[in-house]
């Protein structure tokens, strides 16, 4: 879900999941690809930022930079044309709103890979996708082996990295627009070859439905499902996990509860309710944190798969969990060359703060994305341990209400970045102007990695973390128990985990 400096409407914020889109099947002139330069070169955050990712990791990087260099304008005369001139920008938040994209469907299925292209069914959350189980390892689709299926999609999917593309290609299989879904070369329905343990493979096909309210609800409530046991011990070390699936807080209780209430008094402005809102469904993390940490030695939080969503919900959870939360800055192009407009992110009072001193770890993997993959960052920040795979990259963010760039000639609006997140651990930088390459400079140091003693940014590279642990198909069956076990050998070998 894209991160806003100001927050989406509850009602549409998690609609949002499935309605912004990558780039999609239609016809377009070449005067597009004027007026996406022009976009581009207008209002896109930093092009500098986007070169020097790219010359920092060519081995990631898909397209090329002729939409917004001086090179030749690239072909856009096909939605492959757009798909490949677009995907050069490695900005997971490169979308398409309209009539042109169609309305957002779902196989009622979320799935889940693995870090060498295997694939399962993660969650069943509507009836129309129950001809599969949670755990069916995904053998074919439309009759093409998963692994070739994978990697020719993420060919033309949005992200930083190739490996979070295959994580996000597989998320659309399940649910997003029709565009996108011709454009993966499906049609109304999908045929699966799928195993259920060992017993012998079957066909099944799944056909798409509308997206509604109620499907929204019920994928919020999929996603922040456990796949981690509450408490679990293994080489003498009890561990102990929380879930956060998705910062949609439109569908707990507890915040539309607190959120009403505080809407109610006198004075309260529409802000004000919905951090008495945010603060409830905090408050309640609170309590269950301790009542595991209680039984615990090391603390798991697990942000595999997290769609995003409520930034400052999200960055709330996290003073409630570390002892400091870094100052974050949101770049924005200035109109003058070579100069970034900063502004400060809201620091909200926090509501409340875990009574564990526990050690904490973070396990992201490739799906993690938006405010998921600023969750891992602040809690890096903030001292706590990254393990798991390097996420998407969706470091940037739209402004709540943006309807993007109008196509000259098309039903589409293009929407991309319109701020990179900057995190600012010692207090560097400051709102205002600021020279472009002197916070490139500083950010892409040693391959754009994060750091505690400069700021650094996640667009485009991810967070990466301290231990790359990849996933197996034996860990998506296992729900990641053994991943996790691995990843703590690792650290307390290292002397990061006593």
């Amino acid at each position: 879900m894209p991160h806003s400096t100001k927050e989406c409407s509850m009602k549409s914020c998690i609609l949002g999941l499935a309605m912004l889109v990558p780039l999609s099947g239609f016809a377009a002139a070449k005067s597009e690809a004027v007026a996406l330069r022009t976009y581009l070169r207008d209002t896109y955050p930093s092009l500098a930022y986007v070169e020097r990712y790219r010359a920092t990791y060519p081995e990631e990087v898909q397209g090329t930079n002729a939409l917004w260099s001086d090179a030749r304008l690239p072909p856009a005369s096909t939605a492959g044309d757009l798909v490949s001139a677009l995907a050069g920008l490695a900005d997971y938040h490169v979308s398409l709103k309209g009539r042109g994209a169609g309305k957002s469907e779902t196989l009622g299925v979320l799935f889940r890979t693995s870090s060498d292209n295997q694939m399962v069914v993660w969650r069943v959350f509507d009836t129309i996708g129950t001809a599969v189980k949670p755990g069916d390892v995904v053998l074919s689709i439309n009759d093409v082996p998963t692994a070739t299926w994978l990697d020719r999609v993420q060919a033309s999917t949005f992200g930083g990295n190739r490996r979070s593309r295959v994580a996000q290609g597989a998320f659309n299989l399940g649910m997003n627009t029709r565009a996108v879904h011709q454009l993966q070369g499906l049609g109304d329905s999908v045929s699966l070859m799928v195993q259920t343990g060992e017993n012998a493979p079957r066909k099944v096909t799944l056909h798409y439905q509308p997206m509604s309210e109620e499907r929204a609800a019920a994928v919020v409530e999929a996603a922040g499902q456990r796949d981690l046991p509450r408490i679990f011990s293994a080489a003498g070390t009890r561990i102990g996990t929380m879930r956060l699936g998705v910062f949609a807080p439109q569908y707990d209780a507890a915040f539309n509860a607190a959120n009403d209430r505080a809407e109610k008094v006198p004075g309260t402005t529409e802000d004000q309710a919905m951090v008495a809102g945010f603060c409830a469904v905090v408050r309640n993390f609170i309590a269950e944190f301790d009542a595991v940490a209680d039984q615990a030695d090391v603390m798991v939080v697990d942000l595999r798969g997290n769609m995003g969503g409520f930034r400052r919900e999200a960055s709330l959870l996290v003073a409630a969990m570390t002892s400091s939360l870094p100052a974050t800055y949101d770049a924005f192009s200035s109109g003058k060359p070579g100069v970034l407009k900063l502004v400060a992110q809201p620091d909200d009072p926090p509501c409340g703060h875990v009574k564990s001193h526990k050690p904490i770890i973070a396990m992201t993997d490739a799906g993690t994305r938006s405010s998921g993959e600023f969750t891992a960052a602040w809690m890096w920040a903030g001292g706590a341990a990254i393990v798991g795979e390097r996420t998407i990259g969706a470091g940037g963010g739209l402004e709540a209400g943006s309807k993007g760039f109008a196509l000259p000639n098309s039903d589409f609006n293009v929407s991309a970045s319109e701020s990179f997140a900057f995190f600012d651990p010692r207090g560097e930088l400051k709102a205002g102007e600021a020279s472009e390459t002197v916070l490139i400079d500083k950010v892409a140091a040693d391959r754009f990695a994060p750091s505690r003693a400069r700021p650094f940014a996640i667009q485009a590279v991810g967070m990466r973390p301290d231990v790359e642990c990849k996933s197996t198909l034996a860990d998506l069956r296992d729900g990641g128990q053994a991943q996790i076990v691995r990843a703590i050998s690792v650290l307390r070998a290292r002397g990061m985990l006593k």
